[in-house]
């Protein structure tokens, strides 16, 4: 798995480096063309669906739940291209987010309900022709909503960067009321206030690369159900460039160990995870999405 990881990042990498000839490294847009970009899913549950089922994975037996939206703060979406090394367009947000400082500007999304992200944005002079096949979205946190079997709504908010007192891997249970709180494993009970040793996602937490030792955010990919092509004469002379990505948030939610999603607040908390986290990235059963790319003159 963290093979994958960083097999997935060479390719965020190697697009951020190309948006670093924009500015001389600065990470701030400021660039002539437009930027729009929507970010939604089609595929969550409507409360009342219980869509929830068991999957069994080994010797073991999870129990799976497709959300019914998702929402947070996000960085930046990366397209990258290939097959040129150093190719990829940022449609909003941090232009290197590969270095970019958990300070960074953050845009909130709403999958459920998707309003457009605006920006002006840079295209590099020197970019080839290519495909995109992949996209890498930054967040900064998520918040993962889905319903219990009982009906009960559920909300476990995911930290992809130190944000908002936050640490990376970071998973808290909604407590009513808008208040998230931290699972303390040592007391076993819920905090306010972050403790020592809290409930984790580990692949989150842990991840390093050798590349960027000091990179802040985790990188999620996902990858594309249909390959976009990219002609960069077009992407060169458009003064607005319009994206859509549209996740595949089907079974995305991983309750390790159980047999239902009817489960106490200590249960549900360290059993939560992302079902990517598990299987991997893209194909049948990662995280995937259908998206646009369109130059406009």
């Amino acid at each position: 798995m963290k093979r994958l990881t960083i097999l997935a990042l060479a390719f965020l990498l190697t697009a951020c480096d190309a948006m670093h000839e924009l500015g001389g490294g600065d990470h701030d847009h400021h660039g002539d063309k437009q930027a729009v970009t929507i970010l939604k899913s089609t595929s969550l549950a409507t409360p009342g669906s219980h869509a929830g089922k068991v999957a069994h994975k080994g010797s073991s037996s999870d129990y799976l739940e497709t959300p019914t939206n998702v929402t947070g703060e996000i960085l930046s979406v990366v397209f990258p291209l290939d097959p040129a090394p150093d190719d990829g367009i940022v449609v909003f947000g941090d232009n290197r987010p590969d270095i970019a400082l958990t300070t960074a500007t953050l845009q909130s999304f709403d999958l459920k309900d998707p309003f457009a992200i605006n920006q002006a944005i840079g295209i590099k002079p020197t970019l080839s022709d290519g495909t995109v096949e992949r996209v890498h979205p930054i967040f900064g946190y998520a918040d993962f909503e889905y319903e219990q079997d009982d009906g009960t709504m559920r909300t476990v908010r995911v930290a992809f960067a130190d944000v908002d007192g936050m640490v990376r891997g970071d998973k808290l249970l909604d407590m009513g009321g808008g208040q998230f709180d931290w699972y303390d494993l040592d007391t076993g009970s819920f905090s306010a206030t972050r403790p020592a040793n809290p409930a984790v996602i580990e692949v989150i937490r842990d991840f390093s690369d050798p590349i960027r030792p000091n990179l802040e955010y985790y990188p999620m990919t996902v990858n594309l159900n249909a390959m976009l092509t990219v002609v960069a004469a077009d992407y060169l002379a458009a003064s607005t460039i319009e994206s859509t990505i549209n996740f595949n948030m089907g079974n995305g939610i991983t309750l390790l160990g159980q047999t239902s999603s009817n489960l106490a607040d200590d249960v549900l908390i360290q059993s939560f995870t992302l079902t990517q986290m598990i299987v991997g990235f893209g194909g049948s059963t990662g995280f995937n999405a259908d998206a646009t790319l369109q130059a406009h003159p």
